[in-house]
């Protein structure tokens, strides 16, 4: 099982380094308020935790996996709240830019975790 993690964990880098070059390159001109580094950096934290934790439950307790991932997905959500909440209570002016990017960053991890997930899933039955 730890083989299979860490091969999510080498896709899961290499993917969101492409998707994050790409990104970074696109908004390099436009002002932010979030460095995108910092948007990519947490986003990946937090589904490498998330990974993790899927990963352990399904090889002890594989009948929760699904009610793990909506668990996560909540906590994932409220911890994304409380990255946004300096942008939130910021005076900046333009908001939407790092809106987009957060949020774009968010469900590109989601997909990824979610791929993972249902390739876990299907190799159970």
């Amino acid at each position: 099982m730890i083989k299979k993690f860490l091969i999510s964990v080498a896709y899961l880098l290499i993917i969101s380094l492409i998707i994050g070059s790409i990104h970074y390159f696109l908004i390099r001109n436009i002002e932010v308020f979030i460095p995108i580094q910092n948007i990519y950096f947490f986003n990946f934290i937090m589904s490498l935790v998330g990974l993790g934790i899927l990963y352990f439950i399904y090889d002890k307790f594989s009948d929760y996996v699904g009610y793990t991932f909506l668990g996560l997905g909540i906590i994932k959500m409220a911890l994304s709240v409380s990255f946004l909440m300096p942008l939130i209570k910021s005076d900046f002016d333009n908001k939407i830019p790092d809106t987009l990017s957060f949020f774009f960053c968010y469900f590109v991890f989601l997909i990824i975790e979610s791929v993972f997930l249902i390739k876990l899933l299907n190799k159970k039955e």
